[in-house]
């Protein structure tokens, strides 16, 4: 067996990770004939077949199976040593690579992103917005160093998790809304909210699934949503402000919004959240990494 070069392991896992030669070739900007040279290369440093080639693509042989950790180790190795090489050269001032949701705005995180930035003028933060699961297959994968993300009861993650805050998530309507006098005439019931529409996510975010889990817990089918949302942007929150639609807003837009929006007295739909900074479980902690970490419990 021989040793292999890094462009050698990445194009092993890139071919694994597609599943085919030509979606990886064009993931790797290389050619099919090239992708399909490099691991015939690899296989022979093995001295086992790692892919079995199908017409529709290839898959991982037990051998392959067995070879694709310690080289997906190796490439992250290989790329922590780049960036401190790179850290190096530009003087120490050094790159962290985040993870932000939408929702990762009023955030402890934010600030101290702003203090580390303040403190190191030469600091460089490539900064990815994204959905909560895309942030944690990227830092599965070394393609982010840090992240954060809500959790909700229930939740698991695969990443190294802190806990650098909490918020809740509450049901709104606008100040005017006819459930505000309805609760003030007889009490509002969850069974109340059947005759109107929502703003909410599309299935499968965390946030519409609070909002189902609810209802059907309640025993009532799905909620309507008429207005379906990535998330809670200025233009939601003015179109829900001037109809009946209702909505499922963390307590900060509510304090931000108070002319448009109000929380309904609705104790069934109100969940309180965590925020998780994440890492990868075997990450090895840059300083700025660390720094950033304090810097968001402090």
């Amino acid at each position: 067996m021989t040793g292999f070069a890094y462009n050698e392991l990445a194009c092993f896992l890139a071919v694994a990770e597609h599943g085919h030669f030509g979606r990886a070739a064009a993931a790797l900007q290389l050619t099919q004939p090239a992708v399909s040279k490099i691991v015939r290369r690899v296989e022979q440093g093995v001295g086992a077949a790692l892919f079995t080639r199908g017409t529709h693509g290839v898959a991982l042989t037990s051998s392959g199976q067995l070879f694709m950790e310690p080289a997906r180790q190796l490439v992250l190795r290989h790329e922590e040593t780049m960036r401190a090489a790179s850290d190096i050269q530009a003087q120490h001032v050094g790159l962290i690579r985040l993870g932000f949701t939408q929702a990762t705005s009023e955030s402890r995180a934010t600030r101290a992103v702003a203090e580390l930035l303040r403190r190191r003028p030469g600091l460089r933060v490539r900064l990815t917005v994204g959905k909560s699961d895309d942030l944690e297959r990227a830092l599965l994968d070394g393609s982010l160093d840090l992240a954060v993300v809500p959790s909700y009861p229930g939740h698991a993650t695969r990443c190294a998790q802190v806990v650098i805050g909490e918020d809740e998530l509450w049901a709104a309507a606008r100040p005017r809304h006819p459930l505000f006098q309805l609760a003030l005439e007889q009490g509002l019931r969850f069974g109340h909210l059947q005759g109107y529409s929502w703003a909410l996510p599309a299935p499968g975010a965390a946030v519409r699934k609070v909002v189902d889990e609810a209802f059907a817990a309640q025993g009532l089918g799905a909620p309507t949503v008429a207005l379906e949302i990535q998330h809670n942007t200025e233009a939601t929150i003015d179109i829900v402000g001037q109809t009946d639609l209702l909505c499922c807003v963390p307590s900060h837009v509510l304090r931000s919004n108070p002319e448009r929006l109000q929380s309904l007295p609705i104790p069934e739909l109100r969940t309180r959240r965590s925020w998780l900074l994440i890492s990868h479980p075997k990450a090895h902690w840059s300083p700025l990494m660390s720094a950033l970490r304090d810097l968001t419990l402090g």
